[in-house]
């Protein structure tokens, strides 16, 4: 049995804690028959087995939510600005120019086009779901 632990403190010599340490085959041998190792399962989420999740005991690696937008062609010939951008695309102004063609001077300004996944999803450095951390423990007796 795995149980999630809320505490710094062990639970007590009971439970080993889910580390992927060695289990003791003198001290705990019944849980040696089943494995030589406790799982370690520092830094993943636990998931019941069914629905989108992979085969018992499996590792399933990570994904994100599919993030989408579209953009807008140009209205050159009246203004050379981006009609719109949508979802993960937005339009950036990099300022106004001239150019000359055929001895004409022509002032337009320059704009862009980017892609920010925060517009549609929260972001961080990882992906993950909401959570809260505690530690996994395995009855060893």
């Amino acid at each position: 049995m795995v149980v999630a632990w809320t505490l710094s403190v062990n639970p007590s010599d009971n439970y080993l804690e889910c580390n992927g340490q060695a289990v003791d085959s003198t001290k705990y041998p019944k849980l040696y028959a089943l494995m030589h190792n406790t799982p370690d399962y520092r830094g993943v989420f636990l998931r019941g087995l069914g629905g989108n999740s992979t085969s018992l005991g499996e590792l399933q690696g990570d994904a994100i939510r599919n993030i989408t937008g579209t953009m807008g062609g140009s209205n050159a010939q009246s203004t050379g600005l981006w009609d719109y951008g949508t979802g993960v695309f937005y339009q950036f102004n990099q300022g106004r120019h001239s150019i000359s063609s055929q001895q004409e001077w022509y002032n337009y300004v320059s704009q862009g086009m980017g892609f920010d996944a925060s517009r549609v999803v929260p972001v961080a450095n990882e992906n993950r779901p909401v959570n809260k951390a505690v530690r996994y423990f395995i009855k060893a007796k």
